[in-house]
């Protein structure tokens, strides 16, 4: 083979290897460009995602609050005004009765007063207006006093902390998950204290209800990923989020529990009291 031949046969293999290189790049690039919009892609998604189901939890939450302010009324408006009639009744039957029904019929009465009050009481806890009207601290200490008086469990309240205020709208939500974290405590933990701590602490507002209750057994449940649906506690969880907060549940079966909800204070007014 010549030297001219020679120099043909190199230059089509430089110019073929070049090619080839040039081809193998330009396949890597879009590949790469794939690879980027498919992942911009399927993080544009899972943002949809978070963003459907958090407006659809404020949703639901709206709505759960309109419920609330309508059996609020009905309570205050109906159904106290039926056991006031009750009490007016047994009031005029009263000393037309035989001695030996009075007794039961001021017991009645007695009840029928009590009742009223708790319907009251029920009432203003379930009402937003109220609640604004009252402050996020009052409205806690009206829930355990109503607490205690039907349940007639020992509650012990400790504040700690300078005071500052959340939104009304996320003080309004914390509320609710404290209702319902009391909520769970009366229908399943069947404790006989509950401790409830509110502490204002470097720029966190932290929620905690302990129980002396019969608990359960948490690690079979994450460990099997099953958590009660009558505990409530991926709701609780999921609601809390949208106020920016962090929910940590503690129990040990046979040994109570301890639910904790921590709101940083970048999600409260900067006006403080």
């Amino acid at each position: 083979m010549s030297t001219a031949d020679s120099e043909v046969t190199a230059l089509t293999i430089a110019v073929s290897t070049t090619l080839i290189l040039v081809f193998g790049a330009v396949i890597i690039y879009f590949l790469f460009l794939y690879q980027q919009k498919r992942f911009r892609h399927q993080k544009e998604l899972i943002q949809l995602n978070e963003t459907f189901n958090r407006t659809l939890m404020e949703s639901k939450i709206e709505i759960q609050e309109q419920t609330l302010n309508h059996i609020a009324k009905e309570l205050h408006a109906n159904f106290s005004h039926l056991v006031s009639l009750i009490n007016i009744n047994l009031s005029e039957i009263l000393p037309q009765s035989p001695e030996a029904s009075k007794e039961s019929i001021l017991e009645t009465k007695s009840l029928a007063k009590q009742l009223l009050g708790e319907l009251k009481a029920l009432s203003a806890s379930l009402n937003t207006d109220y609640f604004m009207k009252i402050g996020f601290v009052k409205a806690i200490e009206n829930e355990l006093e109503r607490l205690g008086k039907i349940k007639k469990y020992q509650i012990n309240f400790v504040k700690s902390g300078e005071e500052f205020h959340l939104t009304p709208e996320h003080e309004i939500i914390l509320f609710r998950l404290f209702q319902e974290v009391i909520n769970n405590t009366v229908l399943y933990s069947k404790a006989t204290v509950i401790e409830v701590l509110l502490s204002f602490s470097n720029g966190v507002l932290t929620l905690a209800v302990n129980d002396n209750g019969i608990g359960f057994d948490q690690q079979s449940m994450e460990f099997n990923g099953q958590v009660k649906e009558s505990t409530g506690l991926i709701n609780i969880k999921k609601r809390a989020l949208i106020i920016g907060g962090d929910v940590q549940i503690n129990s040990i079966l046979g040994d109570g529990t301890k639910v904790s909800i921590s709101v940083p204070k970048p999600f409260c007014n900067e006006t403080g009291t």
